[in-house]
């Protein structure tokens, strides 16, 4: 009896669930933007969509309904560059079940040379790219010791007075502020501005470490340098954990637990502890 049941379950199933090829509205997009597909099933109240199994590197970011409310829009942020195969997706609207057909889609880097038109951003995909405040005062702390050099340089020339040692700016010390302002940031819930602080801190430290300038890469771009960065390629895994788990906080909006937000501010802090310990020249 039981096993009749099943097979009619398994039939009735197979008889009214749909398969739905998606119509890709932008299949060639930036890392951040939107893919969104068109699907020709009607809206309804209660609408549900998820990938067949598990997949990591791409997020159903939003449903909505067609201006003429005749079809579904899905729109999908993926997290990594080149052709990414997207699976099949698992739709419901109302009482029709269905599948999406699988598509693939060419997701690319802001600073590939190819990259000559201006995309409309996401606002938080914006400060990631263009918020360069904290780098801003970065360089004026640097900007302060080239004063302070000069200064000395003149007072040795005319005053013929022994040259005072010249401050140094120390990458760990960087790293610490960095790490100040985050802690700060997070205890007043501003989130956003803890991710990005612990974000651009890694990447602060990392360039004044290597002369690199990682402050200005995506998450793609770190994880190519470090494959050639002798002081850094052993900790690609721990740096681009980091960096991902923010990509996913600050590119997908998705909602992160504290203890998601701990492991950021903790594995900066270990990997800082890690690298100075070891005292590797840069």
């Amino acid at each position: 009896m039981k096993r009749l049941i099943f097979i009619i379950f398994f039939l009735n199933f197979a008889l009214f669930a749909e398969s739905f090829a998606p119509e890709i509205q932008n299949s060639e997009v930036f890392i951040g933007d939107e893919v969104v597909i068109k699907v020709n099933i009607a809206p309804a109240e209660n609408v549900t969509a998820a990938f067949d199994g598990d997949f990591a590197d791409a997020k159903i970011r939003k449903i909505e309904s067609t201006p003429e409310k005749d079809a579904l829009l899905l729109k999908i942020v993926v997290f990594k560059s080149g052709e990414v195969e997207i699976p099949e997706i698992n739709i419901t609207s109302g009482g029709v079940s269905g599948k999406i057909e699988a598509f693939s889609v060419d997701v690319k880097t802001r600073t590939e040379d190819a990259d000559t038109e201006l995309r409309g951003l996401k606002e938080n995909a914006a400060i990631l790219e263009k918020d360069y405040t904290l780098l801003y005062v970065t360089g004026a702390l640097l900007l302060a010791v080239a004063l302070i050099f000069a200064f000395f340089k003149l007072k040795k020339r005319f005053a013929k007075k022994v040259e005072e040692k010249i401050p140094e700016v120390v990458p760990s010390e960087v790293a610490k502020e960095f790490i100040k302002k985050a802690e700060a940031k997070r205890a007043e819930g501003d989130y956003e501005s803890f991710t990005d602080l612990v974000t651009l801190g890694l990447k602060t430290y990392m360039s004044l470490k290597t002369h690199k300038n990682y402050v200005e890469m995506t998450t793609s771009e770190v994880k190519r340098t470090l494959k050639r960065d002798h002081l850094f390629a052993s900790d690609s895994d721990s740096i681009l954990l980091i960096l991902k788990l923010a990509d996913r906080y600050k590119f997908a909006d998705e909602p992160l637990k504290p203890e998601d937000f701990d492991s950021l501010i903790d594995g900066f802090k270990d990997f800082l502890k890690k690298k100075e310990a070891a005292n590797v020249p840069a």
